[in-house]
């Protein structure tokens, strides 16, 4: 583990935040029964997408992370 790959780490998570948070409030609950509930439905696919980008990118940044230096 390095400093740098550290710093990197961090920053991949920051991004990853704030585009998870990004999707996760672009998903609305809608009802279509009463008796079964109901479930989440994603409108905005650019945003889930971007969340899956950053989510990858953190791991592989994870993977810098817990390389040996």
């Amino acid at each position: 583990m390095n400093p740098d790959s550290l710093t990197a780490a961090i920053a991949e998570a920051e991004r990853f935040i704030e585009r998870a948070s990004a999707a996760r409030d672009a998903f609305e609950w809608r009802k279509f029964n009463n008796i079964t509930g109901g479930y989440w439905n994603n409108t905005n696919t650019v945003l889930s997408a971007a969340a899956r980008r950053a989510s990858m990118d953190l791991t592989r940044a994870l993977a810098d992370v817990r390389r040996p230096a």
